[in-house]
């Protein structure tokens, strides 16, 4: 073989390695509800029930446990103007 062609053999190999690892992550691990029956499903608070129901196109899903996803975190509250306030400044001038 030519060491060119080696060489890309080599750059592919190691692409397709990196790739692998990198998609074998926990972001792709598979959900810790999946599978679970509708009574344990319930007592697990990360997960929740969905019951079943058909799809526009027609197709039947079964219920099934699912994950309740993650929470966001809470937008900070600011403080209303007191309406009170402002109806008392209206009516004094």
């Amino acid at each position: 073989m030519q060491p060119t062609t080696i060489r890309s053999l080599s750059v592919f190999a190691l692409s397709a390695a990196t790739i692998t690892f990198a998609l074998s992550g926990s972001a792709f691990a598979a959900s810790a509800c999946k599978g679970l029956e509708e009574a344990v499903c319930g007592t697990t608070e990360a997960c929740r029930w969905q019951a079943g129901y058909t799809r526009k196109d027609g197709i039947e899903v079964t219920s099934h446990c699912r994950s309740t996803g993650k929470a966001k975190a809470a937008a900070p509250v600011t403080p209303a103007p007191d309406a009170a306030a402002a109806d008392s400044a209206d009516k004094a001038s």
